[in-house]
């Protein structure tokens, strides 16, 4: 069975044009421009959608989909999620998957710290909000406060550059 991931949410509908507004979810509009279909989820259905075209207007995107032109149509998608098969994603070095890094175990000096509950988006950079017993510790997503990230084994090692960050005690 396919892992799907989201790459965008339906914000509004432009009916006139049988378009779809998107908020796309990656700076990589390609993500999006190089798909021929798409899946939405009805419901714990997930089903295949052919795109007709995606246009782009003064930085925001919308999709056309086919054999969905009226509104009473397009009205099913609005604040749904658009997914593509996990599998299809492509991403640069040292670029994650938001839900990859939820849930993952956090260390500093190989003392477990706690476990990404949330990945914050905020104008500069992304936040990961880390779960700790009796806190919340909040780490910007800024490679030099990193050693590693290992997706597989579902681990983060903080760097020393994070202890201004992290308080030991």
């Amino acid at each position: 069975m396919n892992e799907f991931v989201a790459i965008a949410v339906v914000t509004s509908i432009a009916a006139k044009d049988g378009l779809l507004k998107l908020k796309l979810f990656s700076e990589d509009k390609q993500q999006i421009l190089n798909q021929d279909f798409v899946y939405f989820d009805f419901f714990g259905n997930i089903r295949k959608i052919f795109i007709e075209e995606v246009v782009s207007r003064s930085g925001n995107y919308f999709v056309k989909l086919k054999n969905f032109a009226e509104e009473r149509e397009l009205e099913v998608f609005l604040n749904k999620e658009v997914l593509i098969p996990k599998d299809q994603i492509m991403l640069d070095k040292n670029a994650y998957l938001i839900s990859d890094l939820i849930g993952c175990k956090v260390y500093f000096k190989k003392k477990y710290i706690g476990e990404v509950e949330n990945v914050l988006d905020v104008p500069m950079n992304y936040v990961l909000e880390i779960r700790q017993s009796d806190k919340v510790l909040m780490i910007p997503f800024v490679l030099k406060f990193f050693d590693s990230i290992d997706i597989e084994k579902r681990k983060i090692y903080l760097s020393k550059e994070s202890r201004f960050l992290y308080d030991e005690n």
